[in-house]
């Protein structure tokens, strides 16, 4: 019975040492997440499926684009992006894009440490005051239709760690980026 139970307990110790593991790739985040940052409430997505809504696997840059497959289907993507804060560890960046005549955006930004998520979005990012953002839709765009309420987004990057103020190509006639935040110390700034 003795020699039983000592290589039971030694694969449970490894099976938890791996679950406790801190997750290294964006991937491994994404696997990790709560279903409430992918835009979907009180539903589970097995890590089968949440990989399976991989569009763009760009793991080497830190980076995904996932869309709506099978039951979780949705019209919009989903970008994540893993950032490199130094001592302060990872951060995961996550763009919700629910899309219908207009996209409407949801921004995270979220650190995970021994097992709990802490939500860092109000600390390291503030988007642009509306008036601002009409501002510079105005400049690029002048005259346009949609001066007053313009189609904008936050793109995460794939490469490199600048979070760009975008135009939705598709109501703006082309992207065109209005703002540029640079992460420094940690934090987003413009």
């Amino acid at each position: 019975m003795r020699a039983f139970t000592l290589p039971a307990l030694l694969f449970y110790l490894y099976g938890a040492a791996l679950a406790t593991e801190a997750p290294r790739t964006v991937k491994d985040f994404l696997l990790l997440l709560p279903e409430n940052y992918l835009g979907f409430e009180n539903v589970k997505i097995p890590a089968s499926e949440r990989l399976d809504m991989i569009e763009v696997d760009d793991t080497a840059n830190g980076w995904l684009k996932l869309t709506g497959k099978g039951g979780r289907t949705f019209e919009g993507w989903i970008e994540i992006a893993l950032f490199n804060r130094g001592p302060a560890g990872p951060m995961l960046g996550i763009a919700v894009n629910h899309c219908g005549p207009l996209c409407e955006q949801q921004l995270f930004f979220l650190r995970y440490a021994r097992g709990d998520w802490q939500d860092l979005t109000a600390t390291v990012f503030q988007p642009l005051a509306a008036d601002m953002v009409r501002e510079l839709y105005r400049a690029a765009f002048p005259g346009d239709e949609f001066a007053d309420d313009p189609p904008v987004l936050y793109r995460l990057p794939r490469k490199g760690t600048d979070i760009l103020l975008v135009t939705q190509e598709a109501l703006a006639g082309r992207e065109a980026v209005l703002a540029r935040y640079r992460l420094q110390d940690g934090r987003f700034i413009l």
